[in-house]
């Protein structure tokens, strides 16, 4: 890396990083240290060089497209994505959010999920409008029960944002109701991109 000033994240860089965790974001391990590999499909182009800005001091390469044929339809859908380097900084984060491969909620995640700028980024990443209310969703299929538990229990205490746990074919969700919607996006409106701006209220 050259200059000590990279070796660390900024404290805006691990908010994000957290943000990205509990959504779409990948460390996966390349050698004998981990990465973060981003891929966001082409609607979300702005986002994935908005994050390629904010981790530009770990990256060699600007984001690039790629596409992904679907067999089932035969369709081909375009994708843009980035990895940063693979660095001795990056493997702390692997440790805390997988457990033998799988992406986990960690114990201490009401002392991680603590800045409104964390919360924006997994919105983004994984968050929508109810198109029938004034209700949210967070899509957190791939955790289980008692992830789902501590994610709620963390949004209550740092954000004061009730939420219940909600299934679509077998799939969970936290909903956030409209009583806590307009607080919510509130609280992350100033960092969501203009792009993502339709998914406030």
């Amino acid at each position: 890396m050259g200059s000590r000033e990279v070796e660390k994240l900024t404290k805006r860089q691990r908010e994000i990083l957290i943000g990205k965790m509990l959504g779409d974001g990948f460390l996966e391990m390349n050698g004998k240290h981990s990465r973060l590999k981003i891929d966001h499909t082409h609607k979300q182009k702005d986002y994935v060089f908005w994050l390629h800005n904010e981790f530009l001091p770990f990256t060699t390469a600007r984001p690039y497209e790629i596409g992904y044929l679907d067999e089932r339809t035969n369709k081909t859908y375009l994708h843009w994505r980035f990895a940063t380097k693979s660095l001795p900084i990056f493997n702390k984060w692997r440790k805390i959010f997988y457990l033998r491969k799988r992406k986990i909620i960690p114990d201490n995640i009401v002392n991680l999920l603590k800045s409104p700028l964390t919360l924006a980024v997994w919105y983004m990443d994984d968050g929508y409008r109810r198109k029938d209310c004034n209700a949210l969703y967070l899509c957190t299929s791939g955790y289980n029960s008692d992830e789902q538990l501590m994610l709620q229990e963390a949004l209550v205490k740092n954000f004061s944002i009730q939420t219940k746990v909600h299934y679509a074919a077998g799939n969970a969700r936290l909903y956030i109701p409209a009583r806590s919607a307009k607080a919510f996006c509130s609280t992350i409106s100033k960092y969501i991109i203009p792009s993502f701006s339709y998914k406030l209220l």
